[in-house]
């Protein structure tokens, strides 16, 4: 294999850095739910908007579907991905897969100090604010991504935090559909993720998160 020094141009940089906004700016209107699960993206329209041409949009489409966001239709266009069981499923499958193991490695470490700031924090949030849904989601997201910071893997937390952009899609895609209690599930589920993680207990931390995970899903689901 020859690697070669090459620089790129100026004209390069500048259409991976119209790349990189466009594929951003969608990105980011597809988590929030501002493009619904199979609007087309239209491409004329989207350069007219961003100011670009339409290489850095064709090229942050193909992004968006490597990852998941959109899927690339000959002759028919782009379309946002669709929400359903099968995209829910392999979300919540690739969860467990990572979750599990981080909960339990979590748990065998030392400093649980930050998970007990969280538990504290948690419950004073739960007592304050019991009824406001969306608060919880955002106390829960931070609580799964703190479980990953812990760990200290730079490359895991960065994979990991991909699949989060779809969990908080899904999850602000069925925000009104959630009713008290649920969230008081999902909220009891966490604190028992905490103590378990608290308690230094691995087996427990584990089958904690297992269950919080597959419960989730099944909220989802009967949602649809």
């Amino acid at each position: 294999m020859q690697i070669t020094n090459e620089k790129m141009s100026e004209s390069q940089i500048d259409r991976a850095n119209k790349k990189d906004m466009a594929y951003e700016i969608l990105k980011q209107r597809i988590i929030n739910n501002e493009y619904k699960p199979l609007d087309t993206l239209t491409e004329q329209l989207i350069c007219s908007e961003l100011g670009i041409s339409k290489t850095p949009v064709r090229e942050a489409f193909k992004e968006l579907e490597k990852d998941g966001f959109v899927k690339i239709i000959p002759s028919i266009g782009c379309l946002v991905s669709s929400i359903g069981l099968d995209y829910i499923h392999e979300i919540f499958e690739i969860r467990e897969i990572l979750e599990c193991a981080a909960a339990r490695i979590v748990a065998e470490r030392g400093d649980k100090s930050a998970f007990e700031e969280m538990l504290k924090n948690h419950e004073s949030f739960e007592l304050a604010e019991k009824k406001n849904i969306k608060g919880s989601v955002v106390s829960g997201f931070e609580i799964h991504t703190a479980i990953f910071e812990t760990i200290g893997n730079s490359r895991l937390l960065d994979f990991y935090k991909n699949i989060q952009n779809h969990i908080i899609r899904i999850r602000l895609f069925f925000i009104y559909q959630f009713d008290l209690d649920k969230t008081e599930r999902m909220n009891a589920e966490h604190k028992m993720i905490l103590k378990t993680i608290i308690a230094g207990n691995p087996n427990a931390a584990e089958k904690a998160m297992r269950e919080h995970l597959r419960n989730s899903q099944e909220r989802l689901k009967s949602l649809l």
